[in-house]
């Protein structure tokens, strides 16, 4: 039976490579993968090998239940419609092989030894296959739970600092600040940033840490406010669309403004796309009602989306954001310099400041400056720091000064 020993083969090149793609962090598209050969190749094999007789049962469709189940564990990371399919598919031939003796007119049964053997390999490679599913399904279950746990704890027990990272103007002069969320916890350090912001997305705790930064943020700027060398700066603060759209989130941030009595143009709210493409009047609204008390609107990473140009007409937005991924792309690839010239021409004409973030080298400063940027952020005048270390290096220093 060569046809099998070739099936063998692709399924284990097949399976390697899978596991290649999650090594690399392609995790989706390795269990992805995984979910396919495991749906594909026991069909295949209750169709033309494994014929089901009365004294031997057909085995091969009892790998679909581990194809379903490593399915849903990769849509709760990364919900999509191919998961349902796959998963819907996986169940739906498992219980069709399940009752049914069904095979193809041209199947080739395998002969009693093989099924004698093989049946009993498949079976227990079937069920250990489904019990380390099941135990990783559990071990994902306890980890999630326990980022919520610790997230809550985080809160209570001030375990979130904030970072500052300098902003300038084309001149290089210290024109304020960007504030960024760290999670320091006690025994493992400092938690990665792309690691506990989905975690608490997911967990619906982005309100209650949007509160945490905005207070911190207004506590900061009433400080600002009192010393001559800080009372200009800005501070910009991002804000999820979870917190956002919290029925009274525009009272809230007034009534911090009122309540640590500081210059509301001070404080720069950034929003995401998110936000923007949820173009509803009540959001607009809201953010009307901010701009009127003096508080400035950014948009966050613009470019990025298509759907950028319609919400700019529509809503009071102070400033955009060039994505950091445009920078260096910018200076490689004569489409992305157009592109990024256009975008930064679009927020002039629009009068709104052009802010880009991601700068590095002078090489990159200058190019988007003769642009036409107005301010820039990045590692060349400095990482995100804590508010101390931000204080210290007040007036920040040039080659030119």
């Amino acid at each position: 039976m060569w046809v099998i020993v070739y099936m063998d083969i692709c399924f284990t090149l097949i399976s390697i490579f899978s596991f290649f793609l999650i090594y690399i962090n392609r995790i989706s598209a390795g269990i992805l993968l995984s979910q396919a050969v495991l749906l594909v190749f026991p069909v295949v094999f209750c169709l033309f090998f494994d014929v089901a007789t009365p004294d031997r049962p057909r085995v091969a469709h009892l790998f679909l239940p581990a194809g379903a189940i490593l399915g849903y564990l990769n849509y709760r990371r990364e919900p999509s419609f191919l998961q349902i399919v796959l998963i819907l598919l996986s169940i739906g031939c498992f219980i069709f092989f399940s009752g049914s003796s069904f095979t193809l007119d041209s199947a080739i049964p395998l002969s009693e030894d093989i099924r004698d053997h093989g049946g009993w390999i498949a079976t227990c490679v079937a069920t250990l296959m489904i019990c380390i599913s099941i135990y990783t399904m559990q071990l994902e279950i306890q980890i999630e739970s326990s980022m919520e746990h610790n997230l809550r704890l985080a809160l209570t027990k001030q375990q979130f600092e904030l970072f500052y990272q300098p902003q300038v103007n084309s001149s290089e002069k210290l024109i304020g600040a960007e504030a960024l969320l760290r999670w320091h916890h006690p025994v493992l350090g400092y938690i990665p940033t792309k690691e506990f912001i989905p975690a608490a997305a997911t967990f619906g705790l982005m309100p209650e840490i949007g509160e945490w930064v905005l207070a911190q943020a207004c506590k900061v700027l009433q400080d600002w406010s009192k010393k001559e060398e800080t009372k200009d700066l800005t501070l910009s603060i991002n804000i999820s669309a979870d917190h956002f759209m919290q029925s009274n989130f525009e009272h809230t941030v007034i009534g911090l403004v009122q309540r640590y009595d500081f210059n509301p143009s001070r404080l720069i709210l950034e929003i995401t796309e998110n936000i923007a493409l949820n173009n509803c009047a009540s959001m607009i609204e809201k953010m009307h009602f901010l701009s009127k008390h003096g508080i400035q609107l950014s948009l966050d990473d613009f470019g990025t989306g298509y759907s950028s140009l319609s919400y700019l007409q529509k809503m009071p937005i102070k400033q955009i954001k060039i994505d950091r991924s445009f920078v260096q792309a910018a200076l490689d690839d004569k489409r992305s310099n157009k592109l990024v010239t256009g975008v930064i021409k679009i927020g002039l004409d629009l009068n709104l400041r052009v802010l880009v973030e991601g700068i590095e080298t002078a090489e990159q400063f200058s190019a988007f400056k003769s642009n036409g940027c107005t301010e820039f952020q990045g590692y060349l005048w400095g990482c995100p720091m804590s508010l101390n270390d931000f204080i210290k290096q007040l007036p920040i220093k040039t080659d030119k000064e």
